[in-house]
């Protein structure tokens, strides 16, 4: 957990990454391909939050096959409820589903990454429910999409309690030859694609209608008990995150800390689109910060963060900041 107690931006709850999976085994896809993969082991804990780049990683690796057999919409045909934890409870809860819908971006972080959001916005036409990912520019967020306006609709329906005709569906990736299965998928032929965001436009007539099981005083619990699973939940950090958390600034201090060669950690680092003198240069400049802040010499400062003597470290600072220690450290006055 961060310091504010709030979770931490690039991490997800299991929920999601146990479906995909679920949905790749039924498919038969090849699981030894996400050996590497960060955090699986410990999908079985409820408590844990994953880097959200672990799934990303997934989808990356099986894009191609699930698109042959389904798309992102694959996954959802293994949904049950619960699957998703207390987010699909606030939906059976609600009394309409624009305040199931409000109360599901509020507390998106049960189910997905903080930094994204299930935007509902109301008009004389109905409720569109736009879908903001964190990974919106990647080359892969067009089946994520598909994923996600799936994931909208299966919530509205389960709490209407029956299947929901959405008005309007867009997509982020451009028109398929063929998209019939998602026209069946989504019950709607009225799909636009090449859209800034993934989103579902639902009638007036089904937000607005009392869901069958509303029920107040459950659902002020289940947003408590959401609030309290992301408050309590602790992350599993990837690898590159354990390698960052190390304090020595050594290459064969943190490779024996974490068990490998010094060469293989330089390999892991190029699988990571890094190297061991950027994490260097990166980890001198956070402690060197952090320093600057006390009453330690510059030569102090230097001798601690490895840097031959202090015209090294002063070199560094302008490089990083375009001053000198002293200027650094020299208090800031109010306009």
């Amino acid at each position: 957990m961060s310091a504010s107690g709030r979770v931490p931006a690039g991490t997800v709850p299991p929920h999601v990454t146990r479906l995909l999976l679920r949905a790749g085994q039924a498919a038969g896809l090849d699981r030894s391909r996400l050996a590497k993969v960060a955090g699986l082991a410990s999908l079985d804990d409820e408590a844990v939050r994953l880097p959200s780049a672990s799934l990303v990683r997934i989808w990356e690796e099986w894009a191609a096959q699930l698109r042959d057999l389904g798309g992102g919409s694959l996954p959802w045909r293994l949904w049950r409820p619960g699957s998703l934890g207390v987010w699909d409870y606030l939906f059976t809860s609600a009394d309409t589903l624009t305040e199931a819908f409000e109360h599901a971006d509020r507390h998106a972080a049960v189910v997905t990454d903080p930094s994204e959001s299930f935007t509902p916005v109301h008009d004389a036409a109905g409720l569109t429910v736009t879908f903001h990912g964190r990974f919106a520019s990647h080359p892969i967020f067009p089946i994520i999409a598909e994923f996600a306006v799936s994931m909208i609709l299966t919530a509205a329906a389960s709490g209407a309690g029956r299947p929901l005709t959405p008005l309007r569906v867009t997509l982020t990736g451009p028109a398929p030859r063929r998209h019939g299965h998602l026209a069946e998928t989504y019950g709607t032929r009225n799909i636009a694609f090449g859209a800034e965001t993934p989103s579902v436009t639902f009638s007036a007539a089904d937000t607005n209608r009392p869901l069958p099981r509303a029920d107040p005083v459950l659902a002020a619990i289940l947003r408590d008990h959401a609030r309290t699973r992301v408050a309590t939940s602790r992350t599993v950090l990837s690898w590159l995150d354990r390698f960052r958390g190390e304090a020595e600034l050594s290459l064969t201090h943190i490779a024996h800390r974490l068990g490998m060669s010094p060469r293989t950690v330089q390999r892991r680092l190029h699988e990571q689109d890094t190297t061991w003198r950027t994490e260097l240069e990166c980890a001198r400049r956070r402690r060197v910060e952090q320093l600057l802040a006390t009453s330690l010499t510059v030569e102090s400062i230097a001798t601690r963060t490895g840097y031959t003597d202090p015209r090294s470290l002063r070199r560094a600072l302008h490089r990083w900041y375009g001053q000198g220690p002293a200027e650094l450290r020299r208090p800031r006055t109010s306009p």
